[in-house]
């Protein structure tokens, strides 16, 4: 896509109306507010219910793999989940109003983790599980971690510099460079992941974490309070 190319789509994005949050109605899922939008639970509402049955499994196994403390902190995050928000591909956290308001999303949604595409969402959690436990792991880096942690940052940088990530297994056999990779923001998300659930890319699981990653390892039991 050319700079101009690019620079119309931001000025038709902001252009676009979002969808108030009058439109969403409030349900308790685990301790979590989803903030779901009206039409799945009445034109759409075979499709709402599939999508509220999967979060109340993933978000169960949230509470039970993660530390109680922690897991209080998540529950604070509100996730919206759209009809249809073309602008989101599957599922994201939002941390800025002002980028939000910016550029033609509901600024409310801001702090909090949105579900754009429903379809999507069942799809792709096929052969990324631990979807959900991503997106809420960008809330807690920035809202109770800080995305300037001396922790995490160490913790990549030794990992980039190591070049460990450089061509890894994903869950479909293939080989390539880690998403983790792209910034310290992923790496945390993603090797909390392996840690606390299943990844798509090794280090897949915690025990792969532990030998591929000791220093992430021991990093991710400290910020997160695991014993």
């Amino acid at each position: 896509m050319s700079i101009l190319s690019f620079a119309v789509f931001l000025w038709l994005a902001a252009e676009m109306p979002f969808e108030p949050t009058a439109n969403f109605v409030d349900q308790k899922v685990e301790g979590w507010t989803i903030r779901i939008h009206r039409r799945l639970l009445d034109e759409k509402k075979e499709l709402g219910d599939k999508v509220l049955d999967l979060l109340r499994v993933k978000l169960h196994d949230i509470k039970r793999a993660v530390p109680k403390a922690a897991v209080e902190k998540l529950q604070a995050v509100v996730i919206w989940v759209e009809a249809d928000n073309p602008r989101v591909k599957c599922m994201c956290y939002h941390p800025s109003r002002e980028w939000l308001a910016g550029h033609g999303f509901n600024p409310e949604k801001a702090k909090g983790v949105e579900i754009g595409n429903p379809k999507t969402f069942l799809d792709w959690s096929g052969f990324q599980p631990s979807m959900v436990l991503h997106e809420l792991a960008h809330a807690y880096h920035h809202q109770v971690l800080g995305y300037d942690n001396p922790d995490i940052k160490a913790a990549f940088k030794k990992a980039v510099e190591s070049k460990s990530y450089e061509s890894v297994l994903y869950g479909d056999g293939s080989r390539k460079r880690a998403y983790a990779l792209n910034n310290d923001q992923e790496y945390f998300a993603e090797l909390t992941e392996a840690f606390f659930g299943t990844n798509d890319f090794y280090p897949f699981v915690r025990a792969e974490v532990k030998v591929h990653d000791p220093l992430m390892f021991d990093t991710l039991k400290k910020l997160w309070g695991k014993d």
